[in-house]
C-alpha cells in the first residue's frame, strides 16, 4: 500500500489504498535512466557533499541489494530512487540502510491525494490601499516610511500617491452593437465603438453593485419606468446596477428595481425586462485605462483575476504598464504537474527547449536518461514526452505564461520572456509518486529552472521530498506550493509540500472574485503565506482549448507568473529577494486577516513597484553592425557552422557580444554559445562546439552587445543585426520505388498518366518528393511536380523485448507480429504511422497488469472469445506498446498490422514525351537526396502497341464461386479502368496465376467493343483444377497487338470478416478499480466525474465520536523542542466494549508502535494524544477505533532521528510485512491486557495513516490555535483523568 500525490485543482480527503488497486500508470517504455514500473520504491538520501563524486559507486552497491530491479541516481539533489520487486525487499532495504554509514536516510516512496472545492461565499469589499507611506508596500521597499512620499525622487507615482486606477470597458450587445452615450446623456446602439462615447468607467460599490460613468463624467441611471440615460451627477439608488455572469461568458445588467437592461434590434435601449434572455446578454470588452496596458486577446474579459471591476484582481494591466518582459534574458519556470500541451497555440512559442537534445531522433543526446526530452520529461511513463493527458498542467501553464497580445485567447501573467518547462509526474488520473516529484525537482535543478510551480500536495510528509526542496533552495530555486483544497487549517493539519518550512517555499491560498477566501481553500495564519485568485479561473487546456477551473492549483500559477515577471524586471535579484518582494507587496484583505501569514493577496503592480527600488540593468548604447551564419550540417533540424559578427564602431561601453535565438514573433529565446569578448577586432566569430539544435519556433539569430550592468534586448524587429536560420538538411531516406502507371494518350510523342511512388520508410526528414524528366542524354530534365510527405513511417520496434518478438511480412503488404510465453518486466514499443488496422488473432496475458496498448486502445487478459478482433488506427504517428509486470506471465499474443498511405500519386497532364523515364528525389527545403533518386520508365504508347498499363482492369471478383484447395468454378466479374473506352481494348483475359503474375492454367477470354469497354464484364470459369503454384485469379486487357503488362488480381484464399473495435475497450480489458471504502454509488459517480474533469469524487468523511483527549501540555517547547514530532494514527477493530478509553489500551498501542521504531525507544517517546471511533455501528467490536499517536526523539538525538521514525511509520502505512508484524505485536499486547472482544479474542482490521512531521513552530502555532478554539467553544470533552482513566 502506498499513499499518493494528486493535483490540487480538485480532490478528496486523505486515505490509504492498496498499491495493486490503484497503480494505473504501469505502462510505458524505459530508457537508460528510467525506472522499471515497479510498485515498490525506496528513496535513498545521501550527504550530498560527501557523495558528489562517489554517487555512481553508491548506486552500484544499491543495485546488488536483494530484490533491487533498478537504482537511478539523482545527482543534483544527492539522492537515488530504487525500484524493488516486493514490499518485503523495500522494507529490508530501509532497515539495512538505517545502519549504513554512507546513506543519510532510506525513505519508502509515498503518494498523497488531491482535494475538492466548493462554491463562492458572500461578497466582501477590499479596503483601498492606505495612503500613508509606512503602510504602502512600494514605499516601504524604498525606505520611505515617514510623511508624504509622493512622488518619489524620479517622479514615479506610487500606488499610495493616488486612488486606484478605474477600470474602463465597453458593452457589446448580442446584435454586435455597442452601447454609446451622447453628450446630452442619450444612450444608443452603434455598430462601431468610439473612444469618446462607447467607453465607460466602472466602479464597485460597497453593497456589491456597480456604477457606470460615461466619458462626459455622468453616471448611467435607470428609473422605475425603464428609461435609461447617462445624466447622473452622483452615485445613488438609480445609478446602481447588478452584474449577473452567464454561463456562456456574457453578463446581464439589472437596475436597483430588479429589471434587466435590454437592447432590441431597432437600436433602442431600456431597463424593463423581468428575465435575462438573448437581448439582455452583453459582452464586456475591457479597455486599458490610463496607467494600464492590455493586449488584443479577445478573452481578456474572462480573466477576472488579472483585471476586474470588482476590485479584487491582482492589478496585472497596471503591472504590464510598467513591464511585460519584452526585453531581457527571460526566465525558466518548471511546471511540475500533469505535463503541458506544448502544441497549444498559446503555449508552443513559450516552451523551454533543451539545448542539448536533438528532437525526434530516438537518442538520449544529453545523456540524462531521457530520450528526446526537448520540452521537459515524463516521469510517469518514463520518457521524454511530457504531453498533458489530463488538463491540469496545461491550465496552470496558461495562467503563468500564455502568449499575450497575439489576437487569440488569453494572456498569462508573464506573457513575454518566460520559458515553460514541462515536468510530468502526475498521471491522467491526477495522481503521482513522491519519488517522481523528486526526480522532477532534480531535473529542474539540473536545467537551471529558477521557479517551480507546484499545484499538488496533501497527505503525509516525506523527508526525502523536504530535503530535495531544500537542495533546490541552495540552487536558487523559488518553490511555489498550493496550500490545498480541504478547507482545513494547515497550522493544525499540515499539507505537504506547502507546509515544509524551507526559505524558498511560498504556500498559496485561494481567493474568489468577491475578495474572500475560497470555500475550498486551506489556510493557516503561520503556515500559509499569501493568497491569490483561484476560483473560476479561465485558462488553456489541451487541444487548443480553454476552460475554467477552481482550486489552490489555479491560485499558485498566478504567484509563479508574478515571480517570473518580477525576476525578469530585475534579473540581478536573488531568489530570497524575489520572495520578499512578493510577500511584502500584498494588498491587505479583511477576509484574509488571521488566515494567511501576510494577511493579504498578491498584487502585481505593487510587486513591480517594490522591485523598482533595485537598480535596473543598463545595457550598452552601441550594438554590433552585422551577423552572418550558414548551416553546413546535412542533418535535418541540426545546425553547424560559424557565426560571424561585425563589431560595433564604438566599443567604449561594450564588454562582450552574444547571440540569441529569436522566434517568428520576435521573442527572445535561448542564447547560442557563450560570451564573445569585445577585443577591438572588426570581425568576430562564434565557433560552435559541434552542432546545435535551435529551440522550437526559432526563426533566426540576433547579435547583441552587453556589459556587467546589462545586455541589449534581443528582438528581431529592432535595429540589431538579424540573420534567418536556413537549415541545410538532407533527407535521410528516399522513395522506395516509383512507377509510371501507363500512358493514357495514345498519340505518338505525347504522354499522360499518373506517377505512383512508395514513400520513404521514415519521412521524418522528408518534406516532399520532387519529380523530374530523365532526359534522353541521361541528365536531369524538366521539373514535373512535387508530392508532399505525409509523415509515413514503417513499423520499427525498440526495447529489449523486441528480440523475442517475431515480425514477418504477409500478403497485402502487412506484417505479422507474434510473441509466445513471456517473462516479467518486458517492454517493447513499435512506432509507426496511421491510418491502418491491427487484427489480433491470439491474446492471452495476465489480466490488468500485462497489456498491449494499440494507439488509444489498451488490451489485457484472455481475449480468446473475442477473436479475431480488429483495432482501427487513426492517421498520424502511433505507438504499439507491450509491457508485463513482475508477477504472472501468460502465453502471449499475435496480431497482423496493415498500414495505408504508404504510396502516393502525382498526375502527369498531357505533355510531350521528354525522355525514357522520370526521376523521383526526396527533398527537404531546397536540398534533394540525389544519391537515392528513383527512376521510373515512361513508355509512349500508341494505338499500334499492346494495351497500356493505364487501362488495366480496376478489380476482379468471384461470384457464385466454389473454391477449394484443388478446384475452382464460377463467374469472374471484371471492373474495367475508368478510361477503358480510350484504351484500344479488344478483349479481357482471365487465368489462374502464381505469385509472380504468370498464368499457370487455361485462359478464359471475353471480347469487347469500344461501346461497352467501360461496362462490367462477366467471364465464366468452368470447373477447373487449381494447378500447383496458383495463388490468385488475374485479369488482363488485350488487343490485336498483345496483352497489358499489368493486371487485376484476387487471392484464392478465403477471407474472414473482421470484428471492429475502434478505440473502445473490450469486455476483458481493464475494468474500473473500486476505491477502498467506496460504495457502489460512489464508484459509479467517481467514474462519471473522472470522465468529466478527471478528478476523483470526494469521499464522504465518516463521522467520528471523540472518546478521550490527552491533557494539554503546559509547555509545548518542553517536548520535541529540538526536532518537533511525527504524528500518525492507528485504527483498529475488535476491541471489547469500553476498552478504547482504558489506559491499558493506550499503553498497548504505544508499546506496539515503539517496538517498530528504529533504535531503543525511550519511555514516553510514543504518546497517544486522542482516541475516537466511527459512529453509527451496531456492534461495539466492529467499531473502528482511532488512536492518534505522537512520536518524539530524545533531546540531543541526531538531526535525522525523527526522519528515521517518519520512514518507519511510512512503512507501516504502506502495509505488507511491516504492518503484519505490527498487527501481531499489537494483538498480543491487547490480548494480554484482556482488551479484545470476547467473541473472537482476535484483533480485527488494523490501519496506520501516513505520518506528518510537525516542526516546533507548527506545534506552537497549533497549540495556540487549539487553546483559542477551546476557550471560544467551551469544550467539555473527556481529558486526562476522565472516564476510563
Amino acid at each position: 500500500m502506498i499513499a499518493r500525490i494528486i493535483a490540487c485543482g480538485a480532490s478528496f480527503a486523505f486515505f490509504i489504498v492498496s498499491c495493486a488497486a490503484f497503480d494505473t500508470n504501469r505502462a510505458g517504455s524505459g530508457s537508460a535512466g528510467t525506472l522499471p514500473h515497479s510498485l515498490h520504491r525506496v528513496i535513498v538520501r545521501y550527504d550530498k557533499a560527501s557523495v558528489d563524486h562517489s554517487l555512481p559507486e553508491q548506486i552500484a552497491l544499491l543495485q546488488v541489494e536483494p530484490g533491487v530491479l533498478k537504482a537511478q541516481a539523482l545527482p543534483h539533489v544527492g539522492m537515488a530512487v530504487v525500484s524493488l520487486d516486493s514490499s518485503a525487499a523495500a522494507e529490508q532495504l530501509v532497515r539495512k540502510l538505517e545502519q549504513h554509514a554512507s546513506s543519510v536516510l532510506a525513505v519508502p516512496d509515498t503518494w498523497v491525494t488531491a482535494f475538492d472545492f466548493g462554491a463562492r461565499t458572500a461578497q466582501q469589499r477590499r479596503a483601498s490601499p492606505p495612503g500613508a507611506c509606512s503602510a504602502n508596500p512600494a514605499c516601504r521597499m524604498r525606505g520611505l516610511i515617514v510623511g508624504d512620499c509622493c512622488p518619489v525622487a524620479d517622479g514615479t507615482m506610487l500606488s499610495c500617491c493616488s486612488s486606484r486606477v478605474q477600470d474602463l470597458l465597453m458593452l457589446r450587445s448580442i446584435h454586435g452593437t455597442f452601447i454609446s452615450a451622447g453628450e446630452s446623456g442619450t444612450l444608443s446602439q452603434v455598430s462601431a465603438p468610439a473612444a469618446s462615447s462607447s467607453v465607460f468607467e466602472i466602479s464597485a460599490n460597497d453593497d456589491g453593485t456597480v456604477s457606470l460613468r460615461s466619458q462626459s463624467g455622468r453616471y448611467l441611471m435607470a428609473d422605475e419606468r425603464g428609461d435609461i440615460h447617462a445624466t447622473g451627477e452622483q452615485i445613488g439608488n438609480t445609478t446602481k446596477f447588478s452584474i449577473t455572469r452567464n454561463t456562456d461568458g456574457t453578463v446581464s445588467v439589472s437596475s436597483s428595481f430588479g429589471l434587466y437592461l435590454t437592447a432590441d434590434k431597432s437600436g433602442a435601449l431600456a431597463v424593463n425586462r423581468a428575465q435575462a434572455l438573448g437581448w439582455e446578454q452583453f459582452t464586456i470588452v475591457d479597455k486599458a485605462a490610463p496607467g494600464q496596458r492590455v493586449g488584443n486577446d479577445p478573452e481578456m474579459s474572462r480573466l477576472w483575476a488579472m483585471q476586474d471591476y470588482g476590485g479584487f484582481d491582482i492589478d496585472v494591466p497596471e503591472a504590464w504598464n510598467i513591464w511585460t518582459g519584452e526585453v531581457g534574458k527571460g526566465i525558466t519556470v518548471a511546471i511540475i504537474d500533469t505535463g503541458i500541451d506544448y502544441t497549444h497555440d498559446e503555449l508552443k512559442e513559450k516552451m523551454w527547449s533543451n539545448p542539448l537534445e536533438i528532437p525526434d531522433n530516438g537518442i538520449d543526446d544529453d545523456h540524462n536518461g531521457y530520450v528526446d526530452d526537448v520540452h521537459g520529461a515524463d516521469f510517469v511513463n518514463e520518457d521524454g514526452d511530457p504531453m498533458d493527458d489530463q488538463m491540469h498542467g496545461t491550465h496552470c501553464a496558461g495562467t503563468i505564461g500564455a502568449v499575450g497580445d497575439n489576437g487569440i485567447g488569453i494572456a498569462g501573467v508573464a506573457w513575454r520572456g518566460v520559458r515553460l518547462m514541462a515536468l510530468k509526474f502526475l498521471g491522467a488520473s491526477g495522481s503521482g509518486r513522491t519519488s517522481d516529484a523528486i526526480r522532477a525537482i532534480d531535473y529542474a535543478v539540473a536545467q537551471g529552472a529558477k521557479i517551480a510551480s507546484n499545484s499538488w500536495g496533501g497527505g503525509g510528509s516525506n523527508s526525502a521530498l523536504r530535503a530535495a526542496i531544500a537542495i533546490a533552495e541552495a540552487a536558487g530555486m523559488l518553490f511555489l506550493a498550493a496550500a490545498g483544497n480541504e478547507a482545513a487549517n494547515n497550522d493544525m493539519v499540515p499539507n505537504f509540500p506547502a507546509n515544509y518550512e524551507i526559505p524558498n517555499v511560498i504556500s498559496v491560498a485561494s481567493t474568489t472574485r468577491e475578495g474572500v477566501l475560497s470555500v475550498f481553500s486551506c489556510f493557516g495564519k503561520s503556515t500559509v503565506h499569501v493568497a491569490a485568485p483561484g476560483s473560476d479561473i479561465y485558462s488553456t487546456v489541451p487541444g487548443n482549448g480553454y476552460a475554467s477551473l477552481s482550486g489552490t492549483s489555479m491560485a499558485t500559477p498566478h504567484v509563479a507568473g508574478l515571480a517570473a515577471l518580477v525576476w525578469m524586471y530585475r534579473p540581478q535579484l536573488s531568489m530570497h529577494q524575489v520572495r520578499e518582494i512578493i510577500l511584502g507587496s500584498v494588498v491587505q484583505l479583511p477576509a484574509l486577516d488571521g488566515k494567511v501569514a501576510t494577511g493579504g493577496m498578491i498584487n502585481a503592480k505593487n510587486a513591480l513597484e517594490a522591485a523598482w527600488a533595485f537598480e535596473p540593468p543598463t545595457p550598452p548604447a552601441h550594438g554590433p553592425r552585422g551577423i552572418e551564419f550558414r548551416d553546413v550540417d546535412r542533418r535535418i533540424g541540426i545546425y553547424g557552422g560559424i557565426v560571424t559578427i561585425t563589431a560595433a564602431t564604438d566599443e567604449s561601453d561594450i564588454d562582450y557580444y552574444k547571440v540569441y535565438f529569436v522566434s517568428g514573433a520576435g521573442f527572445q529565446l535561448e542564447a547560442l554559445g557563450g560570451k564573445i569578448p569585445a577585443t577591438g577586432e572588426e570581425i568576430l566569430t562564434l565557433e560552435i562546439n559541434g552542432t546545435f539544435v535551435p529551440p522550437a519556433y526559432a526563426q533566426g539569430l540576433v547579435a547583441i552587445s552587453g556589459r556587467a550592468s546589462g545586455e541589449m534586448p534581443a528582438v528581431s524587429n529592432s535595429s540589431l543585426p538579424f540573420v534567418e536560420l536556413q537549415d541545410f538538411g538532407l533527407p535521410e531516406y528516399g522513395a522506395q520505388w516509383a512507377h509510371f502507371q501507363g500512358d493514357k494518350d495514345l498519340r505518338e510523342g505525347f504522354v499522360r498518366g499518373s506517377v505512383k511512388l512508395c514513400r520513404a520508410k521514415n519521412e521524418a526528414s522528408v518534406e516532399k518528393y520532387n519529380i523530374y524528366w530523365h532526359s534522353f542524354n541521361g541528365s536531369r530534365g524538366a521539373f514535373i511536380g512535387s508530392v508532399p510527405a505525409a509523415g509515413y513511417q514503417e513499423p520499427l520496434c525498440s526495447g529489449e523485448t523486441c528480440a523475442n518478438i517475431t515480425a514477418v511480412p504477409i500478403h497485402n503488404g502487412g506484417y505479422r507480429y507474434s510473441h509466445g510465453p513471456y517473462d516479467n518486466f518486458e517492454r517493447a514499443k513499435i512506432t509507426l504511422s496511421g491510418p491502418g488496422s491491427v487484427r489480433i488473432t491470439r491474446f492471452e496475458t495476465e489480466h490488468y497488469y500485462d497489456s498491449l496498448s494499440i494507439g488509444g486502445t489498451r488490451l489485457s487478459g484472455n481475449l480468446t472469445k473475442n477473436l479475431p478482433l480488429t483495432v482501427d488506427l487513426p492517421a498520424g504517428p502511433l505507438t504499439i506498446q507491450w509491457m508485463s509486470d513482475e508477477s504472472l506471465p501468460g502465453n502471449g499474443w499475435s496480431f497482423e498490422l496493415f498500414q495505408t498511405g504508404s504510396t502516393a500519386e502525382l498526375e502527369l497532364d498531357t505533355s510531350a514525351w521528354q525522355g525514357p523515364g522520370i526521376d523521383v528525389l526526396s527533398a527537404y527545403g531546397k536540398n534533394e537526396l540525389v544519391g537515392a533518386a528513383m527512376f521510373a520508365e515512361v513508355v509512349d504508347y500508341t494505338s499500334q502497341m499492346p494495351v497500356s498499363s493505364a487501362f488495366v482492369p480496376q478489380a476482379i471478383s468471384l461470384s457464385g464461386t466454389g473454391v477449394s484447395s484443388n478446384s475452382i468454378h464460377g463467374t469472374a466479374l471484371i471492373t474495367p479502368a475508368p478510361d477503358a473506352a480510350d484504351g484500344n481494348i479488344g478483349f479481357y483475359q482471365v487465368c489462374l496465376a502464381n505469385s509472380g503474375g504468370h498464368c499457370v492454367s487455361e485462359q478464359w477470354s471475353k471480347n469487347t467493343s469500344e461501346s461497352n469497354a467501360s461496362a462490367m464484364l462477366e467471364v465464366t470459369i468452368p470447373p477447373t483444377s487449381v494447378p500447383d503454384g496458383a495463388t490468385k485469379l488475374i485479369a488482363r486487357a488485350g488487343n490485336e497487338h498483345g496483352l497489358s503488362y499489368g493486371f487485376a488480381s484476387a487471392d484464392l484464399s478465403d477471407l474472414s470478416d473482421l470484428r471492429r473495435l475502434g478505440s473502445a475497450n473490450v469486455d476483458d480489458e481493464i475494468k474500473p478499480v473500486a476505491v477502498a471504502g467506496a460504495t457502489a454509488h460512489e464508484e459509479e459517480s467517481a467514474a462519471a466525474v473522472a470522465h468529466a474533469d478527471a478528478w476523483p469524487l470526494q469521499h464522504k468523511k465518516e463521522q467520528q465520536q471523540v472518546l478521550w483527549v490527552a491533557e494539554p501540555e503546559t509547555s509545548v517547547s518542553a517536548r520535541g523542542s529540538q526536532h518537533g514530532r511525527v504524528r500518525s494514527a492507528v485504527s483498529i477493530s475488535g476491541l471489547a466494549p469500553g476498552a478504547a478509553t482504558l489506559p491499558a489500551a493506550r499503553a498497548a498501542v504505544e508499546q506496539a508502535v515503539a517496538a517498530e521504531l528504529p533504535g531503543a525507544a525511550e519511555k514516553g517517546s510514543v504518546r497517544v494524544t486522542r482516541v475516537s471511533a466511527s459512529s453509527g455501528q451496531e456492534r461495539e467490536a466492529l467499531r473502528l477505533v482511532k488512536f492518534e499517536v505522537d512520536v518524539e526523539v530524545p533531546t540531543g538525538a541526531p538531526l535525522l532521528a525523527l526522519d528515521r521514525v517518519e520512514a518507519r511509520l511510512i512503512l507501516l502505512a504502506s502495509g505488507g510485512h511491516a504492518l503484519s508484524v505490527f498487527q501481531a505485536s499489537l494483538a498480543n499486547e491487547l490480548r494480554n491486557a484482556q482488551l479484545l472482544a470476547q467473541s473472537s479474542a482476535e484483533l480485527g482490521q488494523v490501519q496506520v495513516t501516513a505520518p506528518h512531521h510537525l516542526s516546533p513552530k507548527m506545534l506552537l502555532a497549533a497549540s495556540a490555535q487549539a487553546s483559542e478554539s477551546e476557550d471560544n467553544s467551551g469544550d467539555r470533552r473527556l481529558r486526562g483523568n476522565g472516564v476510563g482513566a
